[in-house]
């Protein structure tokens, strides 16, 4: 033995550039497909809403989307009903996701938004998308095929997701479809807020948000309480206060959002160190195996373009004007990684 540790499992991310919905969106599905129908049926048939219901949300609530999901429907999935009405992300099966995220800003530099994705390895898409759907180029981490866990679009937006900390349902959409709407219809943060605050929502979820001019904002959504915002350009697994009831979670939401704001204080912390810091505990989580563990970093800037995934020993760079398609294979191993100097 050299004395490396060894991958207990590999993950195949993919880099694809694909204007429109065609051959390579219609691959990457059918070689997700039985994983697809299983997690969407996994409460059964009729938890789910009809192929009528699903398309109906979309013309009420985000209609300049529902030609892309027509396509998309007919394209990737050959209009399989099934298909279709997972593709509305309208009351999809309930999730929950650690994550944290934060946006590094100074005055004379442009912002950097860091996310770290914490998801059982073997459930994500591991799909780096560029598009143009609508009339912006849009790239992102994907979910469900079309759906965005992170991204940015060509005018300098950029939002990203964490669990919100609480189980409560409803009736609205999949927090994957309303940053691809976003990023489709908005070209800074100040005009996703009145969309945010007219959407309806299926789950419990915050999304942070920056763009060009560095402008910040956190929105704290759920189907069953008003949308409310912050100035805060922080969000871990809780909303304005933490009301899980599990110990462990509460504990690693606050240490998070404390180390966040504490690095974004730190004079001398600049935007690759505050990057560097989500390659470690206790922002990065090692939870593979329970299904916890941080599956990828991504960090987006929105004035240059580019989004740069990260796992700890190598990074991968990619910008809306210059996107290279391409392969890299990550293994998620045991600790410890070097720490953060």
């Amino acid at each position: 033995m050299d004395g490396a540790v060894p991958a207990f499992q590999e993950v195949i991310f993919r880099a694809v550039d694909e204007d429109q919905p065609g051959a390579k969106l219609r691959a990457l599905y059918t070689r997700r497909s039985e994983a697809y129908m299983a997690w969407y049926l996994r409460d059964g048939e009729a938890a789910r809403p009809s192929l009528q219901e699903g398309v109906r949300a979309l013309e009420i609530h985000m209609p300049e989307l529902v030609p892309v999901h027509a396509s998309i429907a007919e394209v990737v999935a050959d209009n399989e009903p099934t298909a279709a009405r997972m593709f509305t992300f309208l009351r999809p099966p309930a999730s929950s996701i650690a994550c944290s995220q934060a946006v590094w800003r100074e005055a004379d530099e442009n912002p950097l938004l860091v996310r770290n994705y914490d998801y059982p390895a073997e459930l994500i898409d591991g799909v780096i998308l560029r598009s143009r759907f609508l009339d912006r180029s849009v790239v992102g981490t994907t979910d469900g095929v079309w759906g965005l866990c992170d991204g940015m679009n060509d005018r300098g937006l950029v939002v990203s997701l964490t669990f919100g900390g609480r189980a409560a349902l409803g009736d609205g959409f999949g927090m994957p479809l309303v940053i691809r709407y976003l990023l489709e219809t908005c070209d800074a943060v100040q005009e996703a807020r009145p969309v945010l605050e007219r959407l309806p929502y299926a789950q419990v979820n915050n999304l942070t948000l920056t763009d060009a001019s560095g402008d910040v904002m956190t929105a704290y959504l759920s189907p069953d309480r008003p949308v409310s915002f912050r100035r805060l350009p922080v969000a871990t697994n809780h909303q304005w206060v933490v009301e899980a009831q599990d110990p462990m979670f509460v504990a690693s939401t606050l240490e998070r959002e404390w180390w966040l704001l504490r690095l974004l204080d730190d004079p001398d912390v600049d935007a690759q160190r505050f990057s560097d810091w989500f390659l470690a505990p206790p922002l990065y989580s090692y939870g593979h195996i329970e299904g916890t563990g941080t599956v990828y970093t991504a960090a987006y800037g929105p004035a240059e373009g580019s989004v740069v995934h990260r796992w700890p020993g190598q990074d991968w760079l990619q910008q809306l004007d210059d996107f290279t398609e391409s392969e890299r294979a990550v293994s998620f191993r045991a600790p410890p990684y070097p720490a953060v100097g």
